[in-house]
């Protein structure tokens, strides 16, 4: 009761689901051993003492449930099964010990339990996550970890079914174990029943570790093997997927990344990885949670003999991949056996601050950003950098912080430690933890200065911009429902889906379930507008609840979402009601972010679509039918080729993309536009041909693209995408170098 009471000023463990049910089931399995070997030493029986101790979960589950009256819990009811998953077979499982404890001879029964019971719940840990390429590990103590902290939605992998009823499979053979240690002076037939019963028990479970791979208990690498069967061996890389999961345009594109990335890697960190790295991309959420227990955050298991990464498909990119692979650098001078530094935001940050560029400003200017803010939401840089830095690098202090905060700091701070003292330094503190051994000032030193450095700099409003949505975003622990993804944005999910795959029906039923749900879901009123547009159908419903969800939504927080306003120009664009479209349009172009440059490109751009046009956009059908009919079109309206290059980019067609978006007219020739949508528009351009160039291996032309997008954007103060563009034409020059 009084563990229940303690967790209730925790927004994660005060609620009834998996965190709590952890906690509850480590503390019950103690508890109930410890209190039964009590009672079976002053004579009880093993019933009475058993039903005793599961009745008492009660007071942990009204207790945990009661937090309901004053936090929302949008996953009550997962919850309540991890709870009796979780906690129910843990103290099943701590009786049985005690039983067996007490069955014998045995002088100090409690510390031989509690001795017992670190062990299990520690060395199996180290086993699993040593020995096997998974996120998630089974306890019979704690119940277990599903998976990584950052992943919005737990894997509830039957795996864990079977490792449960293995605990009780446990607990059934100590309780035999008891019987047995008690009727030692009774009848032999007993005890040769009991040791037969004992010795078959001891096979089924025998039989299940066996059998833990295919069971979902642990995962090998195997049979990730098998599921992602296909391998491209580069000599230093090998690259595993599903078949089909790639045209092979992005297969060469993902072989040339490996390549350069590992080039560039090299020589900022001076070291070089001493055996083969291991790509393992998954094709969708559902089969990496079945496999290695996440769905979608990228990972690399520094702690594995061998080094790999895991990414999903659909999220390969230079600078993932590249963070991933920094990593994978690192552990070349980690801890032993570890392979990582205790000093957490090091392990970090040094991915952060090598990673490749993302288009937005450094993790620096936005930290700087950050100085200027009247806003008591930014987590622990609230204290100052410095006293950020400090904290992040133990354990609790960074996992227990925004993400947001942690990486962005600790990026900036590695940063500052590489381009100020060099790697050499850098390495040593990594390797030890110790930043006065390797730099001879302590860390509140080192962060002082660096925080000094932080505020001699000016950064531009799209720093400002993106420092207070990223820092203002909660934490784990601060959340509202934690693991909870809300019916409307699951059905959203699968309506994309639907969408990509030419399933229009299917999506418009997803759309109209998900909005069923909540009839204000931007994604999903946006979606559905697209659906309806693109089959010619009729817009006004769309367009009664667009406009009610922005007056709504102005009210509420005082300006409507973009997509929202973008969605009702496309409505009314398509209605033929020009005015109030444009209007809409450029309300939406005004409420984006600074950093939003795509977006901002593509709603230039279908304002001067034709309804034809606009509807060929939305067309129904798979990417290569929409791409198709948007060529078609691009004779009369030359710019359905920006948006056919998309559809054909999408789908794999890196050279297509490229050929399609070279007919797309200048800005210059795009007479309806202003001299500021010319800017956007125009940058946009050549940052895009530079993208596809360098998709489709031409790399002749994205050194050429790249460096005037990096020109027009310096020349419009962006720095962020101009540093994107630098990373881009380096990438080229490499293999351009290469080549000659």
């Amino acid at each position: 009761m009084a563990l229940s009471l303690s967790l209730w000023p925790s927004p994660l463990f005060g609620l009834l689901h998996v965190e709590a049910a952890a906690v509850v089931a480590t503390a019950g399995f103690f508890i109930a051993g410890v209190s039964a070997i009590g009672a079976f030493r002053r004579g009880g029986d093993l019933p009475s003492v058993l039903l005793g101790h599961i009745a008492l979960l009660a007071f942990p589950l009204l207790l945990l449930s009661a937090t309901l009256l004053w936090r929302a819990n949008c996953g009550y009811f997962v919850g309540l099964g991890l709870f009796l998953l979780f906690v129910v077979p843990s103290v099943i499982f701590a009786v049985a010990v005690g039983f067996a404890l007490t069955g014998g001879s045995i002088r100090t029964p409690r510390l031989w339990f509690c001795a017992i019971g670190l062990l299990i719940a520690t060395i199996p840990v180290a086993v699993d996550l040593l020995f096997h390429p998974q996120l998630y590990t089974y306890n019979h103590v704690f119940g277990g970890v599903l998976g990584p902290i950052y992943d919005e939605e737990l894997a509830i992998r039957s795996g864990l079914f079977a490792f449960r009823g293995l605990t009780l499979l446990w607990a059934v053979w100590f309780i035999g174990l008891g019987r047995w240690l008690r009727c030692r002076n009774t009848a032999s037939g007993q005890r040769t029943r009991l040791v037969r019963s004992g010795a078959a028990l001891a096979v089924v479970i025998a039989l299940i570790y066996a059998f833990a791979v295919p069971l979902g208990i642990n995962t090998s690498a195997g049979q990730l093997e098998r599921v992602l069967s296909e391998q491209r061996d580069l000599g230093q890389f090998v690259i595993h997927y599903q078949p089909g999961s790639f045209t092979e345009d992005e297969l060469a594109w993902i072989e040339d990344e490996h390549r350069y990335r590992y080039a560039r890697l090299r020589e900022q960190l001076g070291v070089d990885v001493n055996d083969t790295i291991h790509t393992y991309l998954y094709p969708d959420p559902e089969t990496r949670a079945a496999l290695i227990g996440s769905r979608t955050t990228s990972v690399t298991p520094v702690w594995l003999g061998t080094p790999q990464i895991h990414m999903l498909a659909e999220r390969f990119s230079a600078e993932h991949f590249g963070h991933e692979l920094a990593h994978v650098f690192a552990r070349e001078f980690g801890m032993p056996v570890i392979r990582a530094s205790t000093a957490v935001g090091l392990v970090e940050g040094l991915a952060v601050a090598v990673e490749p560029p993302d288009g937005l400003p450094a993790p620096r200017y936005q930290v700087a950003a950050t100085l200027g803010m009247a806003n008591d939401e930014l987590g622990r840089l609230d204290a100052g950098p410095a006293d950020a830095i400090v904290q992040s690098m133990s354990p609790f202090g960074f996992w227990s912080g925004r993400g947001a905060v942690s990486y962005a700091t600790s990026g900036a701070f590695a940063g500052f430690l590489l381009e100020r003292f060099g790697a050499d330094m850098l390495r040593r503190a990594y390797r030890t933890g110790d930043f006065e051994e390797a730099y001879a000032k302590p860390l509140t030193e080192l962060a002082a200065t660096w925080e000094d450095e932080i505020r001699g700099l000016e950064p531009d409003e799209e720093a400002q911009a993106i420092a207070s949505w990223r820092f203002s975003q909660p934490s784990l622990f601060e959340r509202y429902c934690p693991h909870h993804v809300p019916a409307e944005v699951h059905l959203t999910r699968l309506a994309i889906e639907a969408t990509d795959a030419g399933e229009a029906d299917e999506a418009l039923r997803l759309y109209h379930e998900a909005l069923t749900d909540n009839p204000e879901y931007a994604p999903a009123l946006a979606g559905w507008t697209r659906l309806l547009i693109g089959g010619g159908l009729d817009t006004v419903l769309a367009e009664e609840r667009l406009e009610s969800a922005i007056a709504n939504e102005t009210e509420m927080v005082g300006e409507p979402d973009p997509l929202l306003v973008g969605s009702s120009a496309d409505a009314y664009n398509s209605m033929g009601d020009t005015t109030r479209a444009q209007t809409m349009y450029a309300m939406a172009l005004g409420l984006l972010p600074p950093f939003a440059r795509e977006a901002k490109a593509q709603l230039i751009l279908r304002s001067t679509l034709s309804i034809v046009g606009l509807r060929a956009v939305f067309s129904l059908g798979d990417a290569i039918s929409r791409a198709e009919l948007l060529q078609s079109l691009a004779t009369n309206e030359p710019v359905l080729w920006f948006f056919a290059a998309g559809n054909l980019s999408f789908a794999g067609d890196a050279a297509g993309a490229l050929n399609a978006f070279q007919q797309l007219p200048t800005a210059e020739n795009m007479t309806a536009l202003d001299d500021g949508q010319l800017e956007i528009v125009e940058s946009n351009r050549l940052a895009l041909l530079a993208h596809y160039a360098d998709r489709a291996g031409e790399y002749a032309a994205a050194y050429q693209y790249a460096a005037d997008a990096s020109r027009a954007y310096r020349e419009q103060h962006e720095t962020g995408p101009a540093q994107l563009m630098d990373d881009l034409a380096a990438k080229a020059w490499w293999y351009l170098d290469r080549t000659e």
